[in-house]
């Protein structure tokens, strides 16, 4: 994501002294390399601010996945994570999103009209925000992106939604090319791209950012004592989470105690559902397992944590749920990275 600040160079000294001092150049340094620059070539200085959303360190291990009563859970089996990894302290949020989206737009990596949000990457076209939607808290225009009042007031904390499954990814794939990094979701690179594989089906060893597996999520989730729920086995209620029954829509991130409290992790159960990285089926069996990635393919992408309209039975830990990659207005993600040596 970008901020900008546009500074506009006023060359009238420069050009002046041209004549007199000969032709003005600048010299940007870095490490070994120097590039240099006529100045009075030079228009305008664009300075981005690169910055990534707040992330807390999951160390590797072992947990058991699956808790023998939660909807697609019911399976337990031996997970062993190999990598410790980084995971958004909180869902992306609108504001997050917005100046993602417009760091691609202006990149070319996305093309935008007042409906759609169209991917450019790779030679897909797939559909990764949905502006048309009355409840999308984004809107474009003229080129610029900005926040909208979907019924509630402008909302720049609260969690994007109406963000696709491939929206998501794509965001993790802005993120890794302003980084500088390889990103996870190159689908030339990797051509099993009808299923759009994470680093080729390996997104434990994938450099750049990437959703969370469905292990890793949970893994996160019941961190580190086999909890039922983020906060631990007390019901849920709406003290402890934005769930059915409690605001009616999303609330602003981080608005309530951090479970798992050991992480400092937001709004792992409630909110909005969460994109995970996995092709979903629901039994996943008993055997004991190491760095698992899912499925090879499926139509069906894994989500966790339930939204502001769900109820005890999709709050567990150990939840999985389905979804089609089409947007929704109480589907959002988070970002996450493997830690790399």
């Amino acid at each position: 994501m970008t901020r900008r600040i546009i500074v506009i160079l006023v060359l009238a000294l420069a050009i002046g002294a041209t004549a007199s001092q000969g032709e003005w150049r600048m010299r940007i340094h870095k490490g070994a390399t120097t590039e240099e620059h006529i100045l009075a070539e030079i228009d305008s200085l664009t300075f981005h601010q690169h910055l990534i959303p707040p992330m807390v360190l999951v160390p590797a291990g072992t947990f058991i996945m699956g808790d023998g009563v939660a909807y697609c859970g019911v399976d337990e089996h031996q997970v062993t994570l190999t990598r410790g990894f980084y995971l958004g302290q909180h869902e992306v949020t609108n504001q997050e999103y917005l100046e993602a989206v417009q760091w691609a737009y202006d990149h070319g990596y996305v093309t935008a009209t007042i409906a759609s949000v169209m991917d450019n990457l790779d030679e897909s076209t797939e559909e990764l925000l949905d502006l048309d939607d009355p409840d999308c808290e984004i809107g474009f225009s003229g080129g610029i992106f900005s926040l909208r009042d979907a019924g509630d007031g402008i909302n720049p904390d609260h969690p994007a939604i109406e963000v696709s499954w491939y929206g998501s990814v794509r965001y993790c794939d802005w993120l890794s090319l302003q980084s500088g990094l390889p990103r996870a979701y190159d689908v030339i690179e990797n051509p099993s791209w009808e299923d759009w594989m994470c680093n080729g089906g390996h997104p434990y060893s994938a450099e750049g950012y990437r959703l969370p597996t469905d292990a890793e999520w949970e893994y996160a989730a019941q961190w580190d004592d086999e909890r039922i729920y983020p906060w631990g086995d007390e019901d849920p209620d709406c003290s402890r989470a934005n769930i059915y029954g409690c605001v009616g829509r999303t609330s602003p991130v981080g608005s309530y105690p951090d479970a798992p409290a050991a992480l400092g992790l937001s709004d792992m159960t409630g909110n909005v559902w969460e994109w995970c990285n996995d092709c979903h089926e629901c039994n996943l069996g008993i055997d004991p397992v190491t760095d698992p990635a899912g499925p090879a393919s499926g139509v069906c992408r894994v989500r966790r944590g339930g939204s502001y309209i769900n109820v005890d039975h999709y709050l567990r830990c150990a939840s999985r749920d389905d979804g089609f990659t089409d947007s929704s207005s109480n589907v959002g993600f988070r970002a996450s990275r493997t830690i790399t040596p």
